[in-house]
């Protein structure tokens, strides 16, 4: 038990590093509060089901005949980690207003391109209204291009995988060195938005 005390302590300490990093401090304990609500709220669907009963002899045999061992439990890590990028996601992303005068325009008219899906947002558990990812920001203002890659991902896709597809590197979008970029990378360096359409549109 204090072997996983100290564990736990250690990675509680990685995460305070990592915000640390990015000048977010304090934050910790709200992302640990905010994972804990995204799982509340979508473990059942996120969550690999529990089998109710053991396998019989013959199931263990049919699967070990195509090379799958059988007996092993299912692996809670991929909607543990996908609790824990929704909660940094929330935790981080601008509230409305802020996101609006960022982009010098009215909240109103942020509030309308959620219900046209020409803005990501997503909701803290613990309040009802927006907050809008940084990722669609440059120093400019809006990252260019983003309306229209945001309307080819199907309107049911999660914030966090979205905001996953936008900074993850591409093995389709290569700068002049032939290094991958990261749609949002991609868009920002000014590039055409098309092959990003057409990598949203599978998501």
């Amino acid at each position: 038990m204090p072997g996983e005390i100290d564990r736990r302590i250690e990675d509680f300490d990685a995460l305070r590093a990592t915000l640390a990093k990015f000048h977010l401090t304090g934050l910790e304990g709200r992302i640990a509060r905010a994972a804990g609500d995204y799982l509340e709220a979508h473990g059942h669907e996120i969550l690999p089901p529990d089998r109710a009963e053991p396998l019989s002899a013959a199931e263990r045999a049919a699967l070990a005949s195509v090379g799958v061992a059988a007996g092993g439990e299912a692996d809670p890590q991929p909607a543990l980690a996908l609790a824990a990028r929704h909660a940094v996601l929330a935790e981080t992303a601008l509230p409305l207003a802020q996101a609006a005068d960022r982009l010098g325009v009215d909240p109103s008219r942020l509030r309308q391109r959620l219900r046209e899906r020409t803005i990501l947002g997503i909701r803290r558990g613990d309040e009802r209204g927006w907050r809008i990812p940084g990722f669609q920001f440059t120093p400019e203002g809006e990252l260019p291009g983003l309306r229209g890659v945001l309307r080819a991902i199907r309107p049911d896709a999660a914030p966090v995988i979205v905001a996953a597809f936008f900074t993850t590197p591409q093995a389709d979008l290569e700068d002049a060195e032939g290094q991958s970029l990261t749609p949002a990378a991609w868009l920002a360096a000014g590039h055409d938005p098309g092959p990003v359409r057409d990598l949203a549109a599978a998501i």
